[in-house]
Order: structure tokens, then sequence, then C-alpha cells
């Protein structure tokens, strides 16, 4: 008997519930532990029927990662205070990937993992991660254009998603060990790239304020 034809929503429906299997495996075990066999014994189905919906392990960890970029966009996206001043954003921005990565260590390990293949090769994935990239980039170009940053703003954006990154990758390995904490280095890192934060500057002019006077009143 030929096999059933599937609606893009059927389809959609098990790429999902197969994802979320092969998500709650990695958690769980690590990526050694996702495979379609476990993948199939975990919702109860035919080990072979991953294989009707992702072509091989690399693909449906595409689709994981796919997924689990959207919940981190959509972390960033919540805490990015819009309508304040784009220097307020920035750092709000740079505070939520430290929050995000403090909060779901495992779910950045796998969006980020080093020994993947290249987004590129799987469309939705890199378009999930153009998506962040973007609206970063957005933050950041109203720094240039407020006169507070120079440069262009893809590249200034690059420098920012570089170092970010980087900073993040070492602590999710343990590899932060040199006296500064994350939430340290991540401040410096922006205050270098962008100046200190709104709050910082009106603690530093009121601390530069009461000096003045102390200074008066002493005269």
């Amino acid at each position: 008997m030929p096999r059933l034809q599937l609606s893009d929503t059927e389809l959609d429906s098990m790429r999902g519930r197969l994802a979320a299997a092969a998500r709650d495996l990695y958690l769980d075990e690590g990526e050694s532990a996702v495979t379609f066999r476990r993948i199939a014994e975990r919702i109860g189905l035919s080990h072979t029927l991953p294989y009707r919906y992702f072509d091989d392990k690399e693909a449906l960890l595409a689709q994981v990662r796919t997924e689990c970029m959207a919940h981190f966009e959509a972390f960033i996206r919540a805490r990015d205070p819009l309508a304040a001043g784009p220097l307020a954003r920035v750092h709000a921005i740079g505070s939520a990937y430290v929050d995000y990565v403090t909060r779901y260590p495992s779910h950045y390990r796998l969006i980020f993992a080093t020994d993947q293949p290249p987004p590129d090769r799987y469309p939705q994935l890199l378009a999930a991660r153009q998506r962040l990239f973007d609206h970063v980039m957005g933050a950041v170009r109203d720094c240039i254009e407020a006169g507070l940053v120079q440069g262009d703003a893809r590249v200034v954006t690059h420098t920012f998603w570089i170092t970010m990154h980087g900073l993040l990758t070492l602590h999710v390995a343990n590899q932060l060990v040199h006296g500064c904490n994350l939430q340290q280095l991540a401040r410096s890192l922006l205050e270098n790239l962008f100046g200190p934060a709104p709050a910082t500057q009106r603690a530093h002019r009121a601390r530069r304020r009461s000096a003045g006077q102390g200074r008066t009143a002493r005269n």
C-alpha cells in the first residue's frame, strides 16, 4: 500500500515533536544521546519514523537549533527597552545576553556549538541567526546616528557579536578562571565598545557634583 501523503501542517507537527524530543535528550544526556532510535523511543514511535522527516541527525539538530535560536531571540527582544535611548538599549541587550546564558547554558551551547555544520547549509537556521543579528544592528545603528559611536553599523555589530559570544562561550565552557566573572567582563566589554551605561554616567556626574560641592564648602 502506498504511503499516505502528509499535509504541511502534519509534517510541521511531527517535526516539532521530534525536535522537542531531541532537545530534551540533549539537555538531559548530551549530544551523544541524540539518536533517531532514542528519539523514537521517547515519543513511543517506530525507530524508522524520524527518517521520514529528517535526512540525518545533522538536519534534526539544525531544526532544534533553529527553535532554540528563536527562543534566544524572543528573550533578547523582551528585554530590549525600545522606548529608551540607544545607549540604554545596547547595554540592555548585552545584559540580556548574559542573563540568557546564565539561565539556559545548555541551550546556548547547543546553538553555538563549534562542531556543527555551517548555518548556511540550513536556510531556516541561518535566517533565525540573521534576525537576531539584524535586531542588534538596529540598536547599534541608532548609537552611531546619535553620535555616541563611530564606525560602520555592520562592522561594529560584528565586533559586539564576536566579543560577546567569545565571552559567553568561555563562560559555558567554565574557562573564565583568571579572576573576573562573566558580569564584570560583559560590563567592561560594553563600556569599551559603547561607553558607560546611562545609569553609570548619571552616577559619575552625581559624584563629581558632590565632590565639587564639597570643595566649595571647604573653601
